[in-house]
C-alpha cells in the first residue's frame, strides 16, 4: 500500500539538507531546502525564457537533464529508451508541458559503457551540453568506495555555465553520500540527490508469487531486450529496476513542482524574486570553490582536478578554464578531429568495418578497439537497441607519422579580448596538456604512452622528464590511461592559418616505440584536455 511505497521511496531517494545552520536562501518565509532549491530551478527556467533577448531562444522554457555514467545508465541488457533517464522523461515531460509551467523537458542519456568518471569529467560540456540544468554520474559498479573521484567530478560540474547544477548520484555508498552532504553544508550544492535501485525494494515483496506483487515489481527478473542480447549481466539493472529508478526520481521532482506551482499561484512577486536571484548569480564573474575535502596531490593533476587556492584567501579556490576535445560518442560539441591540423588518414568507411593495415601507413586512423567493435556488432544483431555510445579514438603506429593538433586558447585573456604578441611564451597561457588513450582490454605489449610517444609543444621538444602519468583518478582495470605533458619553456603560441583573432599552441605526437604494432595494441588518443591560464 501507500506506506510500503513511501518506505521504498525513502530508501531509494536520498536528499541532503544544509546542516550548517546558515541556509543561503529563503522564500515565502520558509527556510531554503533541497526541494525548494529544485523548485526554484523550474521557476528560473521560466524567467530566463521570459527575459531572454536572444534571437536563438526557443519558443518555450526548457529544462535540460543530462545523464552521464557507465553501462548501468546506458541501460545495457535493455533498449536505450528503457533506461531510467528516459523512464523519467516519459513520466515528467507531459506534466512540465502543462500550464502554467509550459516547460519543455530535454533529457539526454550521454552515458558510455565501460569508462571511468575521468577523463569524462573534464569533458562535461562536450558530452552533456553547456545548457545542462542537471548532471549525473553512476558509481554503483566501479571506482571503489572512495569519494575522491566524485569530488573532482562535482568540482568540474560546478564550472559549467548553469552552476551549480542539480547533481544526481546513482550510488548509495557512505563516503560519497558524506561528500555530497559536505558540499551542501558548505552552501555549494543546494539540492543534490542520490538514487538507489534494487536496494530500495523490500526483498520480501520479491519473494511473493508474481501475481501477488505490486505491478511495479512484476516481471522483475525480465530484461527489456531479447534474451541473449549483450549486457544481460547480474550487475546491470533489468527493465523494471530502470522503471523504479525513473519513477522514484520523477516523484522527487514532482515534489519540487508542487512547491513551484504553489509560488506561482500564491506569490505575486515570485518572478521578481527569481530574477533577483538570477542577477546575483550572474554578477559573480568567477565561480569560487571551497577547499577540497579529499587529497589529489599525488595524482600529478591536482590543479586540473580541484583547482588552486587564492593567494590572498586560502578559504576560496578557483579553477582555470579546462578545455576538452574528445572522439568518444555521444558528443554534443568539441569533437577531437576539430583540432587536427594534419597527420590523420581520410577514411569514410563505417566505424564498425575493420581498417586495413595500409591506412596506418598514411597517418593516424580513427578507429575502435577490437572488443568495442565485436560488442557493437553483437548489438546490431538485435537491431542496435538504440545505443548511441561508442569509444572511438585516433590510433597510430610508427609508420603513421606525426599527428599535429592545434589547441585554441579558451581562457580569461580571450574573454577579455587580450591579444598576445606573436610567438609569446605558451606557458603564459597554457598550464598543462592531458592526453588520454582509449580504455580497453589489451595485452602486456600494447603501446605505452609514457615511453612509446614523443611530443613537441609550441615548436619545442618535450623531454621525457616532462611527461608523467595522471595517477589513480583516470584509471580503467587498474591501468592509468592519461598522461600529463608539461609546456616547455621554449614553447610559443601561434595563430591558426595566419588568423589574428585567436591564438593557441600546436602539439605534435609521434609514435617512436619500435615495437608498437596494431597486433599488440597501437597507440591511441581519445581525449585531449588542456588547462588555460
Amino acid at each position: 500500500g501507500e506506506t510500503v511505497a513511501n518506505d521504498m521511496l525513502q530508501r531509494g531517494v536520498r536528499t541532503f539538507e544544509n546542516k550548517s545552520g546558515n541556509p543561503k536562501d529563503t522564500q515565502n518565509g520558509a527556510t531554503s531546502g533541497s526541494v525548494r532549491s529544485t523548485a526554484n530551478r523550474f521557476l528560473s527556467a521560466i524567467v530566463r525564457h521570459e527575459t531572454s533577448t536572444s534571437p536563438a531562444s526557443s519558443q518555450q522554457p526548457e529544462f535540460v537533464m543530462a545523464f552521464a555514467g557507465y553501462s548501468v545508465t546506458v541501460g545495457r541488457g535493455n533498449h536505450l529508451e528503457q533506461s531510467y533517464p528516459f523512464v523519467l522523461e516519459h513520466v515528467l515531460a507531459p506534466i512540465l508541458e502543462l500550464p502554467p509551467l509550459g516547460i519543455k523537458l530535454i533529457v539526454r542519456n550521454s552515458a558510455i559503457g565501460g569508462i571511468p568518471s575521468f577523463p569524462y569529467g573534464w569533458c562535461l560540456s562536450n558530452f552533456l551540453g553547456e545548457d545542462a540544468d542537471m548532471v549525473s554520474w553512476d558509481y554503483g559498479m566501479n571506482e571503489g568506495n572512495g569519494a575522491s573521484g566524485l569530488e573532482s567530478y562535482v568540482r568540474q560540474s560546478l564550472m559549467m555555465p548553469k552552476s551549480p547544477p542539480l547533481f544526481v548520484l546513482l550510488d548509495m555508498k557512505r563516503p560519497r553520500l558524506d561528500l555530497l552532504q559536505k558540499y551542501v553544508d558548505l552552501g555549494v550544492l543546494p539540492d543534490p540527490i542520490a538514487l538507489g535501485g534494487r536496494d530500495a525494494v523490500d526483498k520480501k515483496l520479491l519473494q511473493l508469487p508474481e501475481e501477488d506483487r505490486p505491478s511495479g515489481l512484476q516481471k522483475w527478473n525480465e530484461w527489456g531486450a531479447p534474451k541473449g542480447a549483450p549486457g544481460q549481466s547480474p550487475w546491470h539493472p533489468k527493465k523494471m529496476e530502470h522503471e523504479l529508478l525513473g519513477w522514484m526520481m520523477a516523484m522527487h521532482m514532482m515534489d519540487a513542482l508542487d512547491v513551484a506551482l504553489e509560488d506561482m499561484e500564491h506569490d505575486v512577486d515570485w518572478r521578481s524574486k527569481i530574477l533577483v536571484r538570477e542577477q546575483q548569480q550572474n554578477e559573480s564573474a568567477e565561480v569560487f570553490l571551497p577547499p577540497p575535502v579529499t587529497d589529489v596531490s599525488q595524482t600529478g593533476a591536482a590543479s586540473i582536478l580541484h583547482g588552486t587556492a587564492l593567494e590572498l584567501d586560502g578559504a576560496k579556490w578557483h579553477m582555470n578554464h579546462i578545455s576538452c576535445r574528445t572522439s568518444f560518442l555521444p558528443n554534443i560539441s568539441g569533437y577531437l578531429t576539430s583540432i587536427v591540423e594534419s597527420g590523420v588518414t581520410k577514411n569514410k568507411e563505417d566505424m564498425l568495418q575493420s581498417r586495413d593495415d595500409s591506412l596506418f601507413k598514411e597517418g593516424w586512423v580513427m578507429d575502435v578497439g577490437k572488443l568495442e567493435r565485436d560488442t557493437k556488432l553483437k548489438v546490431l544483431k538485435y537491431g542496435g537497441l538504440g545505443y548511441i555510445d561508442m569509444k572511438t579514438a585516433l590510433y597510430g603506429i610508427p609508420s603513421s607519422g606525426t599527428l599535429k593538433v592545434w589547441l585554441p586558447y579558451e581562457g580569461r585573456a580571450r574573454k577579455n579580448s587580450i591579444k598576445p604578441d606573436d610567438h609569446a611564451d605558451a606557458s603564459k597561457y597554457f598550464n598543462a596538456i592531458i592526453l588520454c588513450e582509449v580504455n580497453e582490454k589489451r595485452g602486456d605489449n600494447e603501446c605505452n604512452m609514457m615511453s612509446d610517444l614523443a611530443f613537441r609543444v609550441g615548436d619545442a621538444a618535450v623531454s621525457k622528464s616532462s611527461v608523467s602519468r595522471v595517477k589513480d583518478v583516470a584509471s580503467y582495470l587498474k591501468k592509468d590511461i592519461c598522461i600529463r605533458v608539461e609546456i616547455p619553456e621554449e614553447a610559443k603560441i601561434s595563430f591558426k592559418n595566419g588568423q589574428t583573432n585567436g591564438f593557441g599552441v600546436a602539439v605534435e605526437v609521434t609514435v617512436t616505440g619500435a615495437g608498437v604494432s596494431r597486433e599488440n595494441g597501437a597507440c591511441s588518443i581519445s581525449h585531449v584536455i588542456w588547462e588555460n591560464q
